[in-house]
């Protein structure tokens, strides 16, 4: 019988904890598990990860817009640093009403990382303490520029061209 590798003890024993939220896990390859989740249990998962398996740094976030099946997923990427293994914690999220709650009192180092996904995919996290601009311009009153149905405005140059004669003016001033 063959030993288990630390990848198939981790999909294991976030099965055994959470069968009921766990939609799938598995070993994706060498040091990559993926785990996806009910989104009413992502926090609770995260904790999990954290406390009871070690995953204690936060490497990203993502967000992928399925426009056609009418919702967002949202990829938390944990890493072990004595396991060396990265987990892409996932869940699902309607596009209508897009909320999930916030995994920054898991790992305090999503604070930027859910900004962002807020930011361009007009992701709601309930909880987090600071969803406020990052990237984009603090003018800016468009939806969110990752969503696949994004339009840029009918002349983005005009636009470009209005905001630095605003700006040379305020300067020259």
């Amino acid at each position: 019988m063959t030993e288990k590798s630390i990848e198939e003890e981790i999909v294991d024993s976030v099965k055994a904890r959470f069968p009921e939220e766990v939609i799938e896990a598995k070993v994706q390859r060498r040091c990559r598990v993926s785990v996806s989740v009910k989104s009413d249990r992502i926090y609770d998962v995260g904790l999990f990860l954290r406390d009871e398996l070690g995953f204690d740094h936060i490497a990203s976030v993502s967000s992928v817009d399925y426009i056609a099946m009418k919702e967002f997923e949202v990829i938390y990427y944990v890493w072990s640093i004595d396991k060396k293994v990265l987990v892409g914690l996932r869940t699902k999220i309607p596009r209508d009403n897009p909320v999930l709650k916030s995994l920054i009192d898991v790992w305090e180092g999503t604070l930027y990382h859910e900004r962002e996904a807020w930011e361009m995919f007009g992701i709601n996290f309930e909880g987090h303490p600071n969803l406020s601009l990052l990237l984009l311009p603090e003018d800016w009153d468009g939806p969110p520029p990752l969503r696949k149905d994004f339009v840029l405005p009918a002349n983005p140059q005009e636009k470009l061209e209005e905001k630095i004669k605003k700006l040379s003016g305020e300067l020259n001033a």
